[in-house]
C-alpha cells in the first residue's frame, strides 16, 4: 500500500516546479500526466499493488488449516465467494483511493479549468490514445471518474486473479507476484505482436486515462477485460472443486 502512495506522492512533486497557466487537474493528475515516468510505474505495478492487501489470504488460510475448519461451519462455495469478494473489494478500494486522492490534490493546487484541445495541445491527447475524447472535453471530471472506476475495477480483478491462481502455486511470494509477472509478460508480448494501428492490448497502457506512447481501442480494451473476468470466474469455480476433499 505504501508503494502506491509513494509513487503518487512522487508524481505530485511536479507542482513545485513551473506549470503552464493553462494546465488544470485534468491535464496533470496521475492517470493522464504525460510528463513523468511515475504514472507508467504505477500502472505497471498495479497488479501487485492491488493484490498485496488480501489476495494471498485464501492460500495462507488453506496452507495453515484454517480454511478446513471454516469449511466445517459454512458451505465451501460461500467461503470461496467471501474470499474472492474480499480480494476484489480491497484491490478496488486501494486503487480508487490512490487515484482519487491524487486527483483531489491537484484540485487543491490547480484551477478547475476545462481542458481545451488547442490550449492544452501539449499533452497530445487524441482519439487514438484516449477513449471517449469528446466526453473528456465536454465533462472532464466525469471522464476522470470513469477512468478511476475502470482502473479500480481492474485492480479488483487483478487481486482475484492472484487469489484464484495462488491455489496452484506453492510459494506465497511467487503467488502474490503472478499478476505482476503476467503484466510484464503482456507488455513484452505487446511489443512483439503488433495489432492494426499499433493498438495496445496491455492493461499497463489502456488503464491510463490517456495511454502513454501507444494507441488504444474500446473493442480491444473490452475484450481484454472480458478475458480476465472470465478467467477469474472459471478458476474460482475450479478452486472450489480443488478445495473440496
Amino acid at each position: 500500500m505504501s508503494v502506491a502512495f509513494t509513487i503518487s506522492a512522487l508524481q505530485m512533486i511536479q507542482v513545485l516546479g513551473p506549470i503552464p497557466p493553462m494546465d488544470s487537474p485534468y491535464t496533470r493528475w496521475l492517470s493522464i500526466d504525460p510528463f513523468n515516468f511515475s504514472p507508467i510505474i504505477f500502472f505497471i505495478l498495479l497488479p501487485l499493488i492491488a493484490s498485496i492487501p488480501a489476495a494471498s489470504l485464501l492460500k495462507e488460510d488453506a496452507d495453515s488449516g484454517l480454511l478446513a475448519k471454516v469449511k466445517l461451519c459454512f458451505p465451501v462455495q460461500k467461503v470461496i465467494r467471501s474470499y474472492v469478494g474480499l480480494a476484489f473489494l480491497t484491490g478496488f478500494i486501494l486503487v480508487a483511493l490512490v487515484l482519487s486522492l491524487n486527483l483531489l490534490f491537484y484540485f487543491m493546487m490547480l484551477p478547475n479549468v476545462r481542458p481545451d484541445n488547442l490550449l492544452n495541445s501539449n499533452i497530445l491527447l487524441t482519439n487514438q490514445n484516449t477513449l471517449f475524447v469528446s466526453l473528456y472535453y465536454a465533462n472532464p471530471l466525469l471522464h476522470a471518474l470513469i477512468s478511476i472506476l475502470f482502473a479500480s475495477f481492474w485492480g479488483g480483478l487483478f487481486a482475484v486473479f492472484v487469489m484464484v491462481t495462488s491455489l496452484w502455486i506453492k510459494h506465497v511470494f511467487v503467488a502474490l507476484s503472478t499478476g505482476l509477472i503476467v503484466q510484464i509478460a503482456i507488455l513484452m508480448l505487446n511489443s512483439l505482436i503488433m495489432l492494426p494501428d499499433l493498438v495496445s492490448f496491455s492493461p499497463a497502457d489502456f488503464l491510463h486515462e490517456m495511454a502513454p506512447n501507444t494507441n488504444i481501442s474500446l473493442p480491444v480494451t473490452g475484450l481484454a477485460t472480458l478475458m480476465l473476468l472470465t478467467y477469474c470466474l472459471v478458476f474460482a469455480r475450479i478452486g472450489v472443486k480443488r478445495l473440496v476433499p
